[in-house]
Order: C-alpha cells, then structure tokens, then sequence
C-alpha cells in the first residue's frame, strides 16, 4: 500500500536529517541494524623479514584474497635506508625475461629492471601473482647469502607521465 501522507516522500531519501534511520510506515523511525564488521586487510607477517637471511621473495601464504600489490625494495648504502615501490598487481602488463639473468617488468607508465640469478622461478611466481615482495640483495644487511637466486639490482626505467 502507498503511504497516506505524501508530503513526507522527501524522508526516505534525506539520510542526513533523520542520521541514517529509515522512515517506517507509521511515520516513525525504524531501527537499523549494526553496520557490518569491517573487512580487514590481512596482516603480512611476512614482510617483516629476518636480515639475518637473505630472500629473493616473498611469497603469499594462507591468505583468503591474493595480494592487490606488488612490493619492490632496495637497499641503499649511502643513505642507509630502504627504497622501495608498491605497485598494483592488475597494472602489470608485461613480464620480459632474459634467461634467468634478467626480468623486465611493465606497469605501463613504469617499468623496472630486475637483474641477478635464478629468475626464472621468480617469472613463473610473478604470473601466478603469488609474490608480495621481491628485494635486491645488499652484502652491508645480508654478510652472507645462502645460495640459490639473487637480485643483484632493482632499477626503474623509463619516465613517469
């Protein structure tokens, strides 16, 4: 049925006036649920890295959605701190490998240059979108590398527009 009083057809669609309570037939507010529980992101214990190992990567584990960015760093001596790039995931257009020497990765307006050892499981990794960061080994944060792989530099290519 209509309601009886048509005047008050501006009620329903005021949220601010009325705090976000719907008008019930009577006139009357009518109470709202509770907002639903906030969608959390997931807590990566994993980015917090022991130093005293070095890791190609890192990947994405026991987690319910696959991860939306991708993290890059670097260590800078001079400075001595990280540098590091997030990027999303879906703007990852191209991954470009030489052998397992060299990994070129396209974001469109940016591109970065991997350069290293044992790249190749890391390309593989990349087009599952598996990986939540991938770092450049420095011998002043890691003295000894364990053998396997190596990202011997991080480079960012190109112009930003």
């Amino acid at each position: 049925m209509d309601d009886p009083n048509p005047s008050n057809w501006r009620g329903m669609f005021e949220q601010g006036r009325n705090h976000g309570r719907s008008m019930g037939r009577d006139g009357m507010s009518a109470p709202q649920p509770p907002p639903p529980e906030r969608d959390e992101p997931p807590t990566d214990d994993a980015l917090d890295l022991d130093l005293a190992h070095y890791q190609l990567w890192v990947l994405q584990r026991g987690r319910a959605r696959p991860a939306m960015m991708l993290h890059l760093r670097r260590f800078e001596p001079k400075s001595g701190l990280w540098i590091g790039w997030e990027i999303a995931y879906p703007h990852l257009i191209a991954v470009e490998y030489i052998g397992d020497k060299m990994l070129s990765l396209d974001f469109g307006t940016r591109q970065l240059m991997l350069q290293g050892h044992g790249l190749d499981e890391l390309a593989a990794r990349l087009q599952q979108g598996t990986v939540l960061m991938v770092q450049e080994y420095c011998d002043k944060v890691w003295p000894t590398r364990a053998a396997g792989g190596v990202i011997t530099s991080i480079t960012k290519v190109g112009h930003e527009g």
